[in-house]
């Protein structure tokens, strides 16, 4: 067999670094280009706003890849909530999405004393039941006709993604090195096939929502709703609908006018507005996802990295990042606990107050989860440098082929 050229420079006998970088960044390409699920964007937003926006996404795509799954699954939990729901009051034609597309701003509510806002699947039951709306007409096939959802283009996201995981597979069964950046990229695979499973009925890049016009008025509905109406909306005038199965959850004051959000009523559904907050079975499903893809990046541990101190970092890193799941993971796991009364904040996004206002309930679990998050964007930022420094003195062996004849048996 020829000598392999180690470093940058492709070998010509087997594989090489642009091959491999090639390969590993058009499946995280083909992954995130998939897998994001954004929620419709306002009318009069421009075209720089949905990029920035669509990048921003992208980065945490990325970067925690599973916490874009919790968020796809605390929708995927909504929408099972609302089909639910929605057929209690005899409506068996909606669907999960219709739910999907609701409480992803698809509904504009239009009234003659008001400027139109979105309302979300629990609105849209709540008017129903109170009938001051009749069902929305939209089919589900109409829906998804708006919807730039390709079927065939997931399909080539779980071939490409499967091929890349069984390539690693069999480069350790013929005991080959496997570069850090292939085992980033396996890691990543497995979170993002779960977001696509729990968004996998939800409408992708809808740019228009359904305008449902009344001849009520939004005072009319407010006083008609009695005391439950009276505070001041944060959102939208039904936020007194919408906010109660957040259950003590608050959108933290910094972001409530980021991204967009500076007008009143909003105009939009943020992207990660999605009620209502995690159950305990979907926490620990994250949770386990959460795991097993820090774990992924202990594969690395016997590669030989260019220096022993960047092998130290690269484990280092991994345990800690692996810890980060285990032990900072259990938290959010926890917060969905009855007995849970603590001041939590989620992803630093959303915040949970406790109703006894002691010193231990404020601080005990909100230090431990922030210094979770900060220790975890440490550990991440460590093993994306580590991943790409690699290959400047990558072993020979990382660019051998896979001789697959050898998984036939022989005769």
């Amino acid at each position: 067999m020829a000598s392999k050229t180690v470093g940058w420079v492709s070998s010509p006998d087997g594989r090489g670094t642009i091959d491999i970088l090639w390969t590993n960044l058009l499946a995280l390409f083909v992954c995130v280009w998939t897998v994001l699920h954004h929620n419709i964007q306002a009318r009069d937003e421009g075209e720089w706003t949905v990029i920035v926006r669509k990048l921003r996404w992208a980065a945490l795509a990325v970067c925690a890849p599973e916490m874009l799954t919790l968020f796809a699954i605390m929708q995927w939990n909504a929408a099972n909530k609302s089909v639910s729901e929605m057929h209690s009051l005899g409506h068996s034609d909606w669907t999960q999405v219709h739910a999907f597309f609701a409480n992803a701003g698809g509904f504009m509510l239009a009234a003659p004393d008001f400027p139109a806002f979105p309302i979300n699947a629990t609105s849209v039951h709540y008017l129903c039941k109170e009938k001051l709306i009749k069902k929305p007409s939209i089919t589900r096939e109409e829906i998804w006709d708006r919807s730039k959802a390709d079927r065939f283009a997931k399909g080539l996201a779980f071939l490409q993604a499967g091929w890349l995981l069984i390539h690693i597979i069999a480069r350790l069964l013929q005991q080959l090195p496997i570069t850090p950046f292939e085992i980033f990229t396996a890691a990543f695979i497995i979170p993002t096939l779960a977001t696509l499973y729990f968004w996998s009925s939800k409408p992708q890049n809808v740019a228009e929502a359904t305008v449902i016009r009344v001849d009520w008025t939004i005072a009319q509905l407010l006083i008609s709703a009695g005391d439950v109406a009276k505070d001041p909306y944060v959102d939208t005038p039904l936020d007194f609908i919408e906010k109660p199965v957040w259950e003590g959850w608050r959108r933290l004051p910094s972001l409530l006018h980021f991204g967009g959000l500076e007008r009143r009523p909003l105009i939009r559904i943020p992207n990660d507005y999605s009620p209502p907050p995690p159950t305990g079975m979907e926490a620990t499903i994250v949770w386990v996802i959460s795991v097993v893809h820090a774990m992924i990046h202990l594969a690395s541990w016997s590669y030989e990295f260019p220096t022993e101190t960047e092998k130290i970092i690269w484990r280092v890193s991994s345990v800690t990042l692996l810890t980060v799941m285990v032990i900072g993971g259990l938290v959010p796991v926890l917060s969905t606990r009855p007995w849970f009364d603590f001041t939590f904040t989620l992803l630093w996004m959303w915040k949970l107050e406790a109703k006894k206002n002691t010193f231990i309930r404020r601080w005990a679990f909100r230090v431990v989860a922030d210094a979770a998050y900060i220790v975890y964007i440490i550990a991440r930022f460590m093993i994306f440098v580590e991943m790409f420094m690699a290959f400047r003195a990558a072993p020979a062996k990382a660019y051998e082929d896979i001789s697959w004849l050898s998984f036939w048996p022989h005769v």
